[in-house]
């Protein structure tokens, strides 16, 4: 039996970024990761879980540098992404809210920074949106790149 998502241990909140650089195309970071849970291969955006006194801003921008290995800029809060997964060791159902920001890069190569991800690397923006592995991070990418057009940042 697993527990419900009231339990404060069944919940996580985590931060990330759509971190983007403009060159001959307008480019995202992706990193590709071998998920815990399923041992799948996925593609997805750098993000990761908030901690304790850290604020959204902050942890979204340590876990850019952690897992992608480059310095960013926030520019703006985008979308928060709310999903459940089953933590299969824990046998917990985990309602999970990440905050995703718009992130300009300053500096750094996109390569892993930490053990989680195979490989990190850019991408152009529409090849991302149909790239990654999750639908809600790739409307997350959609609105980036709406924003990005529009002459948001």
């Amino acid at each position: 039996m697993t527990r419900r998502p009231r339990d404060p241990a069944a919940r996580e909140e985590s931060a990330g970024g759509v971190v983007f650089r403009r060159g001959r195309e307008l480019d995202v970071i992706v990193a590709e990761q071998i998920d815990r849970q399923t041992g799948e291969r996925t593609l997805r955006l750098p993000k990761g879980k908030i901690e304790a006194g850290e604020t959204l801003e902050a942890a979204a921008l340590r876990e850019v540098a952690e897992e992608a290995g480059v310095r960013a800029r926030v520019v703006e809060l985008l979308d928060e992404v709310r999903y459940r997964y089953v933590h299969r060791r824990r046998r917990v159902t985990v309602t999970k809210r990440v905050h995703f920001f718009l992130m300009e890069h300053e500096a750094g190569v996109p390569a892993p920074a930490d053990r989680e991800m195979e490989r990190v690397f850019w991408c152009p923006i529409e090849a991302a949106v149909a790239r990654l592995t999750w639908g809600a991070e790739a409307e997350v990418v959609r609105q980036a790149a709406r924003r990005l057009r529009e002459g948001g940042a």
